[in-house]
């Protein structure tokens, strides 16, 4: 044993057992006790062949250490049980806890949500002492819970006269060592391996007992104010490993590609370490291999001097080097071996490199040369089931998913990942801005600011440094990223120096916190490669692009998703386009943050913020802001994402002479469209009429091409829309993208409408029946019954089936049950006049008047004190039973703001459970997110339209609808047609009503709540809610705590609003009799 070793062992128990450990927890200075240094990840073989095949289970010099631990938790520091690492204390009755694995979603403690606060001193809710909010370094005493894991393993005898070695992959916040009864060491930091070398305190061929206290907070715990759960634990894998007396240490591959000679240029230092007393007498060796074959090699004879480290250094050139990116990842593996003078293997391992370089040129990002574009998403470590222990099964989905989705790169926000994280990134091409654990947000960016005290640098850089030893040879990782509003300062400034002179690939360093005073200054502080602000505007976007800049503009954080949103994606998306400094952004995020629970009655629903632990600080579901749902399933916004984010555009620049100018361009960095097969065709309301040929496209990346397109012999048929359909698929098949995979594609209306007016046929005469309460009009075919004192049209009855529910019948709806972001704009106060004046609404006017001997009209002008406005409806009643509804808001004196909705809404039956349109679809779209909905024709359950935001909320529109159609199972159903000057409606139809999905008066997402509500508790109605709308207001997509939708996508008061329609009993079963009804009168 190493008696240096135990003696420190023996003065940090001393120190535990004499109350100085506070100064660990409590002291910036002090972020860990005996913990080696920061290295590249890897593992030792005893053979070439091993180090090249297996597994790292299947190392003989490797043991895990996951799975059941016994576990105690106590309500704070004093009430631990202080010896339990000692080798005698019994813990057999103490509970069993998983690891890796959050003791909080494990049944002990609270889970708790916020976004900006310390949640140890949240003056919300205040659950310490540190009632005037965050103090540090201060950590509360009174509640800062102490987690005690025991677990014993037997240590293989061959292990005896080796290093060993014990690696946390991570624990929150900070946590004390002990094996076998000794003190080992201290950590703070999570999110990053600790590593201690545990040699002198094992016990070969014997059972070992290693112990670990972890606190949930320490001071480390300023620089965690993330926006995700606050939860803590050993929730990464903990393992031993062993390496010979005389090792690798650590390597640093430095793998660039030249793109003008196609060369690969490989450096690599080797560090060496030498635990013996002794001199060693060594070969090192490296090979780079592709296949079964190397294609680069060298050795050194090395002589190493007793408790001595050497770096040696090998370079080489590889001609005809396949470049990795993340459209090609093409990868080569990487043989380290160590041998002495005889030749005997001392280790071998291995791993896989890519060679590529990156740089910023004339204020572009480009790698290999090309400029890029990155198509990212912020990403946290998430698991509906196990919160912030992520399972290799659940990291391959999402790289799938962002393949299939048009994205290449994440920001590891805001943190770094599991190591093998890294590895499918590199494996699968996926554009990796690395970021160090650093967040400070709950102090803001003023004097306060951690990052201004020079006392808190060592914490600062120490997760910078640590980061980039561990990470640096992944060809993934393009971009450092010092961490996330944390201010600026001399800390931030000393990282950045010290990114600089660790990482011999250069690559850029980045930070968002470095705008000098207004963003529109175009003033940058000097520590960050890239211009990465966050949230800005499409305007702002463009503002940039017009304004060059010295480097590249790609926001860190912007469109975000939170609920219902995704809007004005595509605007966006035009910009980015446009402008070559503009090289695309980071969504926030990537996940929903939800844990599965479930609720009192068996139903399943995602937990957020406020639903674990009474009185507990909360920002409640402000981090459901995932293109995806908790459990991976895909939202509407993530088609539109999707599609914003295509590399393959198809404009039609012109038709004539039945031929379609087709310009297509391709926006990949190094994917030539010879990779894709292209089909085109043509529908006639919903139906392909035409195949088309496709020339033969070969467009190289960032070029383009303009084809000529025989349209072919169509006959034009009246009142038909003709749509010039462009779809790309992929011709090979990778890992994570099938062959045949839609990777684009485009609709274009043709000019070939001809209008023909329809035949009209008013029907059978009405008859008419009155009285103070109602008014009827009637055939042997038709009823329809007004309410005299509402207005409302409450019996709609066709051959004796009634279609209004329970009298809900048309009425004006000017409001939306708010979204996240209408919230986040105020529209719950802003606007709640509009809802007022949807409650409200009171008759100010009837009549009837006969305009035929089958025809009636019906005016309804209902008054909207609220608003000082009127809404006013039309009907036109056949005896034929159709019903033309005409409407106007008369709002051009209106002062209020923006309105949520112009429209109408009934309630149908439950019967008529399904919905069939020809308008965008199939996925629910709005005014500012509907670029991936092609207008089709589409037939879905009324069941399966409702989109299950967590928190209830405005869902399931479809806008630019022709006309759709509420049926039964046997084809009876009402039809609603919009006017041809109407130019398409909007509609939903839900089993819910609008107050169902509407907050309680003043509902917030910000404070505390008393109680939450989730989608799993709005049971569905035996109804169904049918908007038919002129329209609503986008759902925005900047951010959600102020940003409207964009002016051209609210319905802006101080004008006039007039839209009409025409409802149609029917006896269909297929859609093209519907075709042939929307088409007549």
């Amino acid at each position: 044993m190493n008696p240096k070793r135990i003696l420190i062992g023996l003065i940090l128990t001393a120190l535990i057992f004499n109350g100085f450990s506070q100064a660990d927890w409590e002291d910036p200075s002090i972020i860990e006790r005996n913990k080696e240094a920061g290295r590249t990840i890897f593992f030792s073989f005893d053979d070439r062949l091993t180090a090249l095949t297996a597994e790292r289970e299947q190392s003989p010099w490797y043991l895990g250490l996951d799975g059941p631990w016994h576990f105690h938790l106590a309500h704070n520091p004093a009430s631990r049980p202080a010896d339990f690492y000692r080798e005698a204390y019994d813990v057999s009755r103490w509970d069993l806890i998983q690891v890796p694995g959050n003791w909080e979603f494990q049944g002990y403690d609270v889970p708790i949500y916020v976004n900006i606060p310390y949640e140890f001193a949240d003056p919300r809710t205040p659950i310490t002492e540190l009632e005037n909010g965050p103090e540090p370094p201060r950590i509360p005493h009174d509640y800062n819970p102490v987690g005690s894991y025991r677990r014993t393993f037997e240590l293989p005898l061959n292990w005896d006269g080796r290093q060993v070695f014990v690696h946390f992959g991570s624990v929150k916040s900070a946590f004390y060592l002990w094996v076998n009864g000794q003190m080992v060491g201290y950590s703070q930091g999570s999110k990053l391996p600790s590593e201690f070398n545990i040699t002198p305190y094992v016990r070969p061929g014997q059972i070992n007992t290693v112990a670990v206290e972890v606190y949930r907070w320490s001071d480390g715990s300023y620089l965690e104010c993330q926006d995700f759960w606050r939860v803590s634990g050993i929730h990464r894998s903990v393992f031993l490993y062993s390496q010979p007396q005389t090792r690798i240490a650590d390597f640093e591959v430095v793998s660039d590609f030249n793109p003008h000679f196609n060369m690969g240029n490989l450096e690599l230092h080797i560090d060496l370490k030498n635990h013996l007393e002794k001199r060693s007498n060594l070969i090192l060796e490296y090979e780079v291999l592709e296949g079964d074959g190397y294609i680069l090699k060298g050795s050194s004879k090395i002589t190493l001097d007793g408790n001595a480290t050497y770096t040696e250094v090998f370079k080489g050139k590889i001609p005809g080097v396949k470049p990795w990116s993340a459209e090609f990842p093409n990868l080569y593996t990487l043989l380290i071996t160590l041998k002495d003078r005889r030749g005997r293997i001392l280790e071998s391992t291995s791993t896989r490199i890519g060679f590529r370089r990156v740089e910023i040129v004339r204020g572009q990002l480009l790698v290999n040369g090309m400029p890029i574009t990155l198509k990212g998403a912020n990403i946290h470590e998430h698991s509906p089931e196990t919160g912030q222990y992520l399972t290799e099964e659940y990291m391959l989905r999402d790289i799938q998913l962002m393949k299939q989705h048009n994205f290449n790169a994440v920001r590891q926000s805001h943190y770094p990942f599991p190591e093998r994280w890294y590895e499918l990134c590199d494996e699968h091409g996926i554009y990796v801005v690395d970021e160090a654990n650093i967040e400070s947000h709950g102090l803001h960016y003023g004097e306060r600011s951690l990052a201004k005290f020079p006392e808190w640098e060592k914490a600062h850089t120490d997760r910078m440094l640590r980061m980039v030893k561990r990470d640096k040879n992944h060809p993934s990782v393009i971009i450092w990223s010092m961490g996330n509003e944390a201010g600026n300062g001399v800390n931030f400034y000393a990282g950045y120096e010290a990114i600089k002179a660790a990482d011999r690939s250069k690559r850029p360093v980045q930070y968002e916190r470095t705008e000098i005073g207004n963003r529109y200054a175009l003033e940058f502080d000097w520590n960050t490669d890239i211009i990465v602000p966050q949230y800005p505007s499409p305007a702002t976007f463009e503002w940039f692009g017009q304004h060059r800049l010295d480097r590249p503009f790609i926001p860190s954080e912007y469109a975000h998703s939170m609920g219902n949103s995704m809007g004005n994606f595509q605007d966006y998306w035009d910009e980015i386009n446009k402008y070559p400094q503009l090289q695309g952004g980071f969504i926030w995020d990537w996940v929903d943050q939800g844990i599965r629970e479930t609720d009192s009655l068996g139903r399943s629903f995602f937990a957020y913020g406020g639903d674990y632990g009474e009185g507990m600080p909360s920002d409640g579901n402000f981090l459901f802001n995932g293109v995806v749902f908790p459990d991976r399933s895909v939202k509407p916004g993530t088609w539109e994402v999707k599609k914003a984010q295509e590399a393959i555009r198809f404009k039609v620049l012109r038709v004539s002479d039945n031929v379609a100018r087709v310009l297509v361009e391709n926006l990949y960095d190094f994917t030539p469209l010879s990779h894709f097969y292209f089909h085109a065709f043509i529908k006639a309301d919903g139906r392909a009429v035409q195949h088309l040929t496709m020339p033969e496209i070969a467009v190289e990346p960032h070029a383009s091409m303009v084809f000529n397109l025989p349209l072919g012999a169509v006959e034009i048929q009246p009142n038909t829309e003709y749509f010039l359909h462009f779809k790309a698929f992929t011709l090979y098949e990778t890992p994570m993208v099938p062959a045949g995979h839609l990777a684009a594609n485009e609709q274009v209306k043709l000019p070939w409408f001809e209008r023909q007016e329809p035949r009209t046929y008013h029907g059978q005469a009405l008859s008419l029946e009155e009285n103070e309460q109602e008014v009827r009009m009637f055939n042997e075919t038709i009823s329809l019954r007004f309410n005299r004192q509402t207005g409302i049209l409450e019996s709609y009855a066709y051959r004796g089936t009634e279609f209004i529910h329970q009298g809900m019948g048309p009425q004006p709806d000017l409001w939306r049950a708010p979204t996240d972001n209408d919230f986040g704009s105020r529209m719950t106060t802003e606007n709640i006049a509009w809802k007022k004046a949807t409650q409200h609404a009171t008759l100010d006017h009837f009549n009837i008047e006969k305009t035929g001997e089958s025809q009636y009209e019906v005016f309804v002008r209902w008054a909207l004190p609220e608003v000082g406005s009127f809404y006013e409806t039309r009907y036109t009643l056949s005896g034929n039973g159709r019903v033309h509804v005409h409407n106007h808001l008369r709002a051009s004196h209106t002062e209020t703001s923006d309105i949520p909705r112009v429209g109408m809404v009934l309630c149908l039956d439950e019967a008529f459970g399904y919905f069939l349109w020809f308008g965008r679809g199939p996925w629910e779209n709005y005014l500012d997110r509907k670029a991936s909905a092609f207008v089709d024709f589409y037939t879905k359950k009324v069941s399966e339209l409702p989109v299950p935001y967590e928190r209830p909320q405005e869902n399931g529109n479809r806008t630019d609808v022709r006309w759709a159609t509420l049926a039964r199972p046997d084809g009876l159903g009402l039809m609603a047609i919009s006017d041809p000057e109407t130019e398409g409606l909007e509609m939903t139809a839900l089993p819910f009503l609008t107050s169902d999905l509407d907050a309680r008066e003043g509902f917030d997402y910000g404070p505390v709540h008393l109680e939450n509500k989730h989608i799993s508790q709005v049971e569905p109605r035996k109804l169904v809610r049918w908007n038919i709308d002129f329209g609503q207001r986008g759902v925005a997509g900047v951010n959600s705590w102020g940003a409207p939708p964009l002016e051209q996508y609210q319905l802006k008061p101080k004008r006039d609003y007039s839209y009409g329609f025409t409802l149609i009993p029917i006896e269909v079963t297929s859609g093209r009799e519907l075709f042939e009804f929307s088409k007549s009168r």
